[in-house]
């Protein structure tokens, strides 16, 4: 009976799971996953006898609603007195916040525990694997500092960026508190000086402006709203005139929540879907229109904060970057660290999650819990020999490398899609100025190229006035620097 119960439970709340695609942009895995059309609101738990601690925290924001549902129904069928139920829901109020505030305590640790240098390299002390995997990294690092170095000198900071610099008095920097100076500086520079580039990685309907002015292959953008009226109205009246005759799934993105905690981005599998599903698809936007990001996984999150809330709430529907059917692994979404015009490694979830691709060619993959906890790689494995083979990883820095040129920024994330069989065939997907990746034993050696370029001045500085989601080629003087230089 008891473990009837446990399956009946988990099975309520597989149900009630969003549906989202794993790289949070607009590939299509449509191939190797079977979905029902029915959705659950997306403000409401699934339908149970009890609710468990599970429940909790899976639905965190959602509880309270829940439990004054529920308490309503006890209280006009006479179960429960009223000094019953005040106090049940009192103390399961209080549970909930308890359970929540453990979790998030738990998950920002985590987080900086595994960016940390000692934790990397303790683990090297006692894992074979892994201190060979360190070691890599670091004749990595040597191999490749004094091109970075070049990079640089030939590279232009936009003013935006470089102004990092006064927070940075010495090399010995980590990879979070590199970006905790620079969300500190954006947050400076909007109270002091009203700049709002930030917006070029935290709006994504920006984002995506930005890439479609610079004319970077992406999965199409069909319509972008900032009135919700207006969308709800495209959505449901002429929405066969806005898709046309696209290959699903598309995917809705709201463009003022880009942190995964945010669930700002759903799929939608049909036509079909979209209008016999249109309540919950209607419910969701009006929930994400209204809902604020709390970056509140990551130290820098009350400077993020103030960012972020700035954003005017946005809404986008995006196609698919379309995945070939077949065995194994046959895309990845590569998320291309470029430092000072240089792209310096890739990380991709991707057969696993924290594979690294090195400049020169090398793939660490990490499947299992004991490799994925003390970064014991294994390399080049047979599954992802076509990234190499087939001549995608040039295609990927260049491009990438461009994005960074033309933003101007000494350190951006740049996340590209590829597939198998198709080099020609990579698109841009998006970017990132705060990265909380993590980088395994290249972290420290990220932070500390970061870090050393603005110590020691390797870059040179512009300020054109334009902020760096409005600028093209054009307008970067690292295009012109490269035009003269041949």
């Amino acid at each position: 009976m008891r473990a009837d119960a446990v399956i009946r439970r988990k099975a309520a709340l597989s149900s009630s799971s969003f549906t989202e695609n794993k790289s949070g942009g607009g590939a299509n895995n449509s191939g190797n996953t079977s979905h029902s059309n029915k959705r659950l609101s997306p403000t409401t738990a699934a339908p149970s006898d009890h609710i468990s601690v599970d429940d909790v925290s899976k639905y965190g924001q959602s509880f309270s609603s829940e439990m004054a549902h529920r308490l309503h129904v006890a209280l006009s069928q006479k179960r429960w007195g009223y000094p019953a139920a005040i106090s049940a829901l009192l103390l399961l109020l209080l549970l909930s916040g308890a359970i929540e505030r453990g979790r998030r305590f738990v998950v920002r640790r985590a987080r900086i525990l595994g960016q940390n240098d000692h934790f990397v390299r303790a683990w090297s002390l006692i894992d074979s694997e892994s201190l060979e995997t360190l070691k890599r990294a670091e004749h990595y690092y040597n191999q490749q500092l004094p091109k970075i170095k070049v990079a640089a000198r030939n590279f232009h900071v936009h003013a935006y960026f470089a102004s990092l610099k006064r927070y940075v008095t010495t090399e010995k920097v980590g990879w979070y508190e590199m970006i905790g100076y620079r969300v500190k500086e954006h947050a400076r520079l909007l109270a002091s000086d009203k700049r709002d580039d930030y917006r070029v990685e935290k709006d994504k309907c920006v984002m995506m402006e930005f890439f479609e002015r610079n004319q970077f292959p992406m999965p199409k953008i069909f319509k972008v709203w900032r009135v919700k009226s207006k969308a709800i109205q495209d959505l449901t009246e002429r929405p066969e005139q806005i898709l046309g005759d696209t290959k699903f799934p598309v995917f809705l993105k709201s463009c003022h929540l880009t942190q995964g905690s945010s669930k700002g981005t759903t799929p939608v599998k049909s036509l079909l879907e979209l209008k016999d599903s249109w309540t919950w698809f209607h419910r969701w936007i009006n929930a994400k229109w209204q809902y604020r990001s709390d970056d509140w996984e990551r130290p820098w999150a009350a400077d993020m904060n103030l960012l972020t809330n700035t954003l005017v709430p946005g809404l986008l529907i995006q196609g698919p970057f379309e995945i070939p059917k077949g065995p194994g692994c046959q895309f990845m979404e590569l998320k291309v660290e470029v430092l000072y015009g240089y792209a310096y490694l890739a990380i991709s979830n991707e057969p696993y999650k924290g594979t690294i691709i090195t400049r020169d060619g090398n793939i660490e993959v990490y499947p299992g819990i004991r490799r994925g906890i003390t970064n014991a790689a294994i390399q080049n494995p047979e599954e992802t020999k076509w990234v190499e083979e087939e001549g995608h990883l040039p295609k990927v820095w260049a491009m990438a490398e461009r994005a960074a040129k033309i933003i101007g920024a000494d350190e951006i994330r740049i996340d590209i899609f590829i597939r198998r069989g198709d080099p020609d065939g990579v698109n841009i997907n998006e970017n990132s100025l705060s990265s909380g990746m993590g980088y395994r034993a290249h972290s420290t050696f990220l932070a500390r190229i970061w870090a050393e370029g603005h110590f020691k001045e390797w870059y040179n500085v512009y300020d054109n006035q334009i902020p760096v989601y409005m600028q093209t080629e054009a307008d970067s003087p690292n295009f012109n620097h490269a035009a003269n230089a041949s």
